[in-house]
């Protein structure tokens, strides 16, 4: 008994997938459809099928991944299946309902990868006067978008991502407050990445000078923002630009707190021990400069510029008075 391996489909749907079936006499291609799919052929197939269903085109090969051969559904099934091969596969015509389904699913997939790939970045109740810290994290959410980074989902973007945006803002807004430029010029150098967002602190602003860095302070910042590193969000592709140069940063300033608790142990050491820094003489000694015996016009009118400096001065501005110093004391 000569046998056939059939297979038939609609559009992307497989209706019957490979099964061989026996060849009972001689018809032709559609023939053997007709009695297929009305289970004269093999009656325990349950094809979900009907007669009236148009063959689009039938293909024959040799193996079911073998380049498949198109051929006349008039032909003898018998002579095909012996100089071609056994594997038949009957492609249905689609209708209408069905193109656009498969052409709706398509939008679908689309949609569903468009959503996928969506990035989104926190967001931030905004008012209408902006401070320079607000105006700092407003600009550090637009460089992450800039860099063609977000956050994988709404909800990710609104906790982890805000959470990240805030504390990155605190640590660079303390740093710049205490002036960043003292950790260059103790060669603690701040990546160049995160240098756009310096200087722009001005304590002067509030009416205050510039304190000196708290090492414990700084430590909080520090431990706040070291987490993030490691975080599954940060490993992704898009934040590529951005993980190493963080991790360099938070290097940079434990490196410079370790380099405060060093100088602040130091000043502790000093303040208790029992043996002066300076001697007894060092501390007890007057310097007695040349005797003034007459302001000259010029100095005087110079240093009246000075007073008068001093008086209208705000407590918190430094002064420079080194033009006003003397070049030979003595």
């Amino acid at each position: 008994m000569l046998l056939v391996n059939t297979r038939i489909s609609k559009g992307i749907r497989i209706l019957h997938g490979w099964y061989i079936h026996p060849i009972s006499c001689e018809m032709s291609i559609k023939d053997f459809f007709t009695k297929l799919v009305n289970k004269k052929l093999s009656s325990e197939c349950n094809i979900a099928v009907t007669s009236s269903e148009k063959i689009e085109r039938v293909e024959l090969s040799e193996t079911p991944t073998s380049i498949a051969i198109q051929v006349s559904i008039n032909c003898n099934i018998i002579e095909l299946t012996r100089n071609i091969g056994i594997h038949l596969h009957y492609r249905l015509k689609s209708d209408d309902t069905e193109a656009t389904q498969v052409q709706s699913n398509g939008f679908t997939i689309l949609m569903q990868n468009a959503h996928k790939f969506q990035l989104h970045l926190p967001t931030f109740p905004q008012s209408e006067k902006v401070n320079r810290k607000q105006k700092l994290r407003n600009d550090i959410v637009d460089w992450i978008h800039s860099h063609g980074s977000g956050w994988p989902t709404k909800l990710c973007a609104d906790t982890q991502g805000k959470e990240f945006i805030v504390s990155l803002t605190e640590t660079i807004w303390y740093i710049d407050m205490h002036d960043h430029k003292k950790l260059e010029e103790r060669n603690y150098h701040i990546p160049k990445l995160f240098l756009e967002f310096f200087s722009r602190a001005n304590p002067e602003s509030y009416k205050q000078s510039r304190k000196p860095f708290d090492a414990n302070e700084l430590n909080l910042h520090c431990q706040a923002l070291a987490p993030y590193v490691t975080l599954s969000w940060i490993l992704r592709e898009n934040f590529n630009w951005l993980r190493d140069v963080l991790d360099d940063f938070i290097i940079v300033i434990s490196n410079y707190i370790i380099f405060l608790q060093h100088k602040r142990d130091i000043t502790a050491k000093n303040h208790a021990s029992e043996i002066p820094i300076r001697t007894i003489d060092q501390a007890t000694t007057i310097k007695v400069y040349k005797k003034n015996i007459w302001i000259t016009p010029i100095d005087k009118n110079k240093y009246y510029h000075l007073e008068q400096s001093l008086i209208d001065l705000l407590p918190w501005k430094p002064v420079d008075i080194e033009e006003y110093l003397l070049t030979d004391p003595m």
